[in-house]
């Protein structure tokens, strides 16, 4: 008899439970079928780039081509097919199967200027700095452009976020055929212009890590790891507000397990910091920041800032609010209940999630190869015009040379109106 799909709780799965075994064998033609009929009947709107034809012909191709080939490769295969779909929500979730060992130790992010090396290990850290082009013989571009193709680029702000982090796995770039072995060549480029290779060999071995130290860290960058945040800036009558996380040891207890609240800080002891801070202090300009914040649950978000309306005085400054490229899920709502509750000045980067889109993601577990996929289950419709990201009144794109600099662009375009 076979399987059936399991609904996942992520927190109770032993990790190694989430990937078939060695020594089983998988039926490869059953189980993409049962994914794919049961995608059809889970999605909310499955068909919305594809029709159903395209999509079983592509899922029953896959399962034609599955010989020889590891649970990685068909997972990754997968994922193109969804991707083809439309939804970004819709997920094989795939990166469970990369392992650690083949994890390169890089840290990249893409600036306007290129993608450069923000941290390595001691090992490699000649790079520390430098723009990269090339990963062995293969242009950058190149590269990006196959990876691509797991990811629904709705906006290029999807790429921006996501390529860094996926060319530092070696499994991915070897499924691709841009590595092989047990080590790869990274290019780069210093700020002369020349040309730097580092050979990086696996697997990986975890050490001391080194990074980038730019002459002050910019404002929105220094504490990405606080779930929110706020400070008074007496000179410049300036109130900023970072909200990372639309979570809290209260949205831990009201819609999560409970079992990290106590773990988590206090959006009610946040708040009693706030809302007599606007009261009482000169506001010329609020900040609120949301370019980190990639999502959670909207509700805490939505009801804070319809109280930062209410305690605002009549004759309030400028609100500025700023997005960002990993601005996504309940963030993007956030970010539309500000545009819709007071007259604000939006600053960034587009974000590369949209305002209307799929959302109330749910998991379940294939039950022979025993891949997690993921599904949306509702359809948020924030804007009657459906467009792709919410672009910035003033768009404030950061070069590496500002980031060494410790210049946060979209406060300098605050500070200087």
């Amino acid at each position: 008899m076979k399987g059936i799909l399991i609904p996942i709780l992520l927190f109770i799965i032993p990790a190694n439970r989430l990937q078939a075994q060695p020594g089983e064998r998988i039926d490869w033609d059953y189980e993409i079928d049962l994914l794919a009929r049961e995608l059809a009947v889970l999605h909310p709107n499955l068909f919305l780039q594809k029709d159903s034809i395209w999509y079983y012909d592509a899922m029953k191709q896959v399962a034609r081509e599955t010989a020889g080939k590891s649970l990685f490769q068909v997972s990754v295969r997968l994922q193109q097919v969804l991707t083809a779909l439309g939804d970004p929500q819709t997920l094989i979730n795939y990166h469970f199967l990369v392992e650690k060992s083949q994890i390169l130790p890089l840290e990249c992010y893409w600036f306007q200027d290129g993608i450069y090396f923000l941290e390595t290990n001691r090992a490699y850290e000649a790079l520390l700095g430098l723009r990269l082009k090339a990963i062995n013989q293969a242009p950058i571009e190149v590269v990006m452009d196959s990876l691509s193709t797991l990811l629904v680029t709705q906006n290029p702000m999807v790429l921006k976020t996501h390529l860094p982090r996926m060319i530092t796995w070696f499994q991915l770039l070897e499924y691709f055929g841009f590595a092989r072995g047990n080590e790869l060549t990274m290019v780069a480029e210093d700020p002369s212009g020349e040309t730097v290779s580092q050979v990086i060999h696996l697997p990986v071995e975890l050490g001391e890590m080194v990074s980038v130290q730019p002459s002050t860290m910019p404002l929105g960058w220094q504490d990405q790891n606080s779930f929110f945040r706020a400070r008074y800036f007496e000179r410049e009558k300036l109130y900023y507000i970072q909200y990372n996380r639309c979570w809290s040891r209260e949205a831990e207890e009201d819609y999560g397990s409970g079992a990290s609240a106590l773990f988590m800080p206090s959006f009610k002891e946040f708040e009693k910091q706030v809302y007599p801070a606007l009261r009482k202090n000169e506001i010329r300009k609020l900040v609120f920041d949301l370019r980190f914040n990639k999502g959670g649950h909207a509700a805490q978000g939505t009801e804070f800032i319809r109280k930062i309306c209410k305690s605002l005085p009549r004759n309030h400054g400028e609100i500025f609010v700023l997005v960002g490229r990993a601005t996504d899920g309940a963030a993007i709502i956030n970010a539309v209940d500000f545009m819709k509750s007071a007259e604000v000045i939006l600053v960034g980067e587009e974000t590369s999630g949209r305002p209307n889109h799929f959302g109330e993601v749910k998991r379940f577990v294939l039950p022979e190869s025993r891949l997690i996929v993921s599904y949306p289950t509702s359809y948020y419709k924030l804007l009657e015009e459906d467009i792709p990201s919410i672009t910035p009144d003033e768009v404030t794109p950061m070069e590496f040379k500002a980031y060494m600099r410790g210049i946060d662009p979209a406060m300098e375009l605050i500070l200087q109106r």
